[in-house]
């Protein structure tokens, strides 16, 4: 994102109050709670040139942030094409939610073809995400904003052999791992057990595109914030996104760089 941008968030009139459409059968599910192990270590680094005051200052305008004292919430931030700036609405969100509430939060990171959010924050990168998969617990990292915490994504190397004992471990088209149907269940199990600690969970994830993550995995989450960037998102863009998600999940849209001018 260029210095000069601006965020601006659209709500699509769905009523934000911290549910999802799958609410009436979330009894029958059976779920794992794995204990939160917090590092609470402060890292000396924080990336100013995605952290910045007039970022994460514009969502206090939004009806999200409005809202966020009547609820607590689990939160995608996608996008249809990589590159539109979701990462940095996954941050400057969370740190909006955080001043505004006060409310503990926590950062996912499921990007995972471009992890970065320990980069970011200066946090140990793993283990993280897919160490939890494997493990009974979930480690999750101090940052320099207080009440925030960052869940990387982890190492997918060292969890290669055991996920090889049962299926093949799915790979990117460009060599890179990816996360398959069978840890859907385990990523149910660590965000419901993040939901336990914590107010706010926001997960940075894939761009629809990528197809790194399954569409399912999104459905476990309250719901959707989708990152067009103004001039080069294009309608298509949208319609394609539209066609692969379930549009009752979507929260809003977040335009990025929509006062530029498009040369």
């Amino acid at each position: 994102m260029a210095d000069d941008a601006n965020i601006s968030m659209l709500n699509n009139e769905k009523k934000i109050d911290g549910t999802s459409d799958t609410s009436h059968h979330e009894d029958k599910l059976v779920r794992l709670i794995k204990s939160i192990v917090i590092n609470h270590d402060v890292p000396e680094f924080i990336d100013e040139t995605v952290i910045k005051f007039k970022y994460y200052n514009s969502f206090n305008f939004s009806p999200l942030a409005q809202d966020h004292k009547n609820f607590n919430l689990t939160l995608g931030i996608t996008s249809p094409n990589a590159g539109e700036g979701k990462t940095l609405v996954a941050c400057n969100l969370a740190i909006a939610l955080v001043l505004g509430s006060q409310k503990k939060t926590v950062l996912v990171d499921l990007n995972v073809t471009n992890p970065c959010l320990h980069r970011i924050f200066g946090t140990q990168s793993q283990p993280g995400l897919v160490d939890a998969f494997m493990n009974s617990h979930v480690d999750v990292y101090r940052t320099r904003i207080e009440h925030l915490c960052v869940l990387p994504i982890g190492d997918f190397t060292i969890h290669q052999t055991a996920w090889l004992k049962s299926s093949p471990v799915p790979t990117h088209q460009d060599g890179k791992p990816t996360i398959g149907l069978e840890q859907l269940a385990t990523f149910r199990d660590v965000i419901y057990s993040l939901q336990q600690e914590f107010e706010f969970v926001i997960v940075d994830m894939p761009s629809i595109q990528n197809g790194s993550v399954p569409l399912l995995f999104a459905n476990q989450l309250d719901g959707l914030i989708i990152v067009v960037e103004s001039g080069r998102t294009k309608r298509e863009d949208i319609d394609a996104l539209l066609h692969q998600i379930n549009q009752h999940q979507i929260l809003g849209f977040v335009f990025n760089r929509f006062n530029e001018r498009i040369s």
